[in-house]
């Protein structure tokens, strides 16, 4: 299964906070595998020791495929790991990293080390929680971070990792006999070089929510969360922390547009018809929404819901139909104005997107390249008359995955028409791997990478017969090479 797509938001505006003491979280990230015999000694010890400083650590242990491939745990996913093998520079197991600086034996991580690194005050704090759907398949990850001092690094990243507690199998799965093991990394979220941050002055706060497939998972609750935030240039760790179902997020009323679906980026009918999906980052439920949506500073539609969205949860609202004057750039903002009948307590969540005026094209032939998902029986096209939505081409599906097709193709109306690609994978909610994009004649008019169940853009097309296209034209350029006077005949 794909990571599916993400959704994530950060927010990171001043708010006075007055400094106070914090305890911090020490990270520890442990490298390890089944076909090594000193992990095997090691890790008992190192076990011990985590569990014995839960309220002070989190750890993580990288399985990697050394000195013999076949650990079952990195064949689950091994670039994630080799990204942190190739970052901390480890070519020896069992090794491990504490607060990002330390680089040693996994035998030589003692107590005091623990205690010396728990010590330091942390200039933030974090929480965080997860949950999975009623379907068992994907697990939610929300964190949230507030600055109680300046941390003045321009290469800050927040990590966020999964983790099997403990995964126990009936025979050792590696040469070296163990057959249970601990705090096993699952995935790296968002990627494995973490999540980019600003500098943050004291106050300044980020929040965001990842979702991911389960995959090679030997025990669902045994599945939990970790968090750190880390110098990615010095390596050094500002904190670390641990999803808990005791979560409370910084702020009551706090809510986010963390995407919006079904857009297009280019038209010329003025008109959509898109999803917002809003999360809920604060401690109350929402019931009531008030969102405006503006195109060029002015209100096209004011949207009020009533619903139920739960702490930590997310809910699709549909906008309706939106109308609007196209501009040659429209910039449409999507504004949580009201959470519950008073503003966000933080600070205003605005959702922007720009829309071109679709392209006119003139007298040419169009040729529509999709680049198919991994499941290509499923993937097909349609283009139609934008205005009254009858179909006036179609075609797909697909043989091989991964492959370009290219559909030629023209058209004997004028009007605005659009052309939608659909990935309908994994039961309509896309692989995320399908592309495509449109030439009418030899111009691009739109590209669309990397989308999910959907995408639709708009064109403009013009059957002009005083306008002929003569394709045998010969052009001669000569001298050439030159770097004098060319003739071009």
């Amino acid at each position: 299964k794909k990571l599916l797509s993400l959704l994530t938001l950060s927010l990171l505006i001043g708010l006075g906070v007055v400094k106070a003491q914090n305890q911090r979280t020490v990270v520890l990230e442990c490298f390890t595998s089944t076909t090594c015999g000193p992990c095997a000694s090691a890790n008992p010890a190192l076990d011990a020791l985590i569990s014995n400083n839960e309220d002070k650590l989190i750890a993580i242990k990288y399985h990697v495929n050394w000195p013999v491939a076949g650990d079952p745990m990195n064949l689950a996913n091994p670039s994630d790991v080799s990204s942190k093998v190739t970052y901390y520079g480890i070519n020896a197991v069992p090794y491990s990293v504490g607060n990002g600086t330390w680089v040693g034996n996994s035998s030589s991580v003692s107590q005091s080390l623990v205690n010396q690194w728990a010590a330091a005050e942390s200039p933030v704090e974090m929480r965080m929680t997860h949950y999975l759907n009623d379907a068992q398949d994907t697990m939610f990850i929300v964190v949230m971070g507030r600055a109680l001092s300046e941390v003045s690094s321009n290469n800050l990243k927040l990590n966020v990792s999964v983790i099997e507690k403990t995964m126990e199998y009936a025979t050792a799965p590696g040469s070296n006999g163990e057959r249970i093991f601990h705090n096993v990394m699952k995935k790296l979220l968002p990627r494995p070089s973490g999540e980019s941050i600003p500098a943050l002055a004291t106050g300044d706060y980020f929040a965001f929510k990842y979702a991911w497939a389960l995959n090679y998972v030997f025990n669902v609750d045994e599945l939990t969360a970790v968090a750190w935030l880390q110098d990615g240039q010095s390596k050094a760790m500002h904190q670390g922390c641990k999803s808990s179902d005791n979560f409370q997020p910084f702020y009551g009323k706090q809510a986010v547009i963390s995407s919006v679906e079904y857009t297009k980026e280019h038209v010329c009918t003025g008109t959509m018809s898109p999803y917002m999906v809003i999360d809920n980052l604060g401690s109350e439920t929402i019931n009531t929404l008030k969102i405006n949506v503006t195109n060029n500073g002015e209100v096209i539609k004011t949207i009020n819901w009533e619903g139920s969205i739960l702490p930590a949860r997310s809910e699709r609202i549909h906008t309706g139909l939106l109308t609007f004057d196209v501009a040659e750039t429209n910039n449409i903002n999507f504004e949580i104005e009201l959470i519950n009948g008073a503003p966000d307590e933080y600070a205003t969540s605005i959702y922007a997107l720009e829309v071109k005026q679709a392209e006119l094209v003139v007298n040419k032939s169009f040729k529509l390249y999709i680049k198919t998902s991994d499941e290509p029986q499923l993937n097909t096209w349609e283009i139609t008359d934008a205005n009254t939505g009858e179909v006036v081409l179609n075609g797909g599906p697909y043989d091989e995955p991964g492959k370009i097709y290219t559909e030629e193709f023209d058209l004997n109306g004028d009007g605005c028409y659009m052309v939608t690609v659909y990935d309908n994978s994994n039961n309509g909610s896309g692989s995320g791997t399908m592309s495509f994009s449109l030439k009418g004649g030899s111009k691009t008019l739109f590209t669309c990478a990397n989308f999910t169940n959907m995408k639709s853009n708009e064109f403009s097309f013009e059957k002009n017969d005083d306008v002929i296209e003569t394709a045998e034209n010969s052009i001669n350029v000569y001298p050439n090479p030159t770097n004098g006077l060319i003739t071009i005949e």
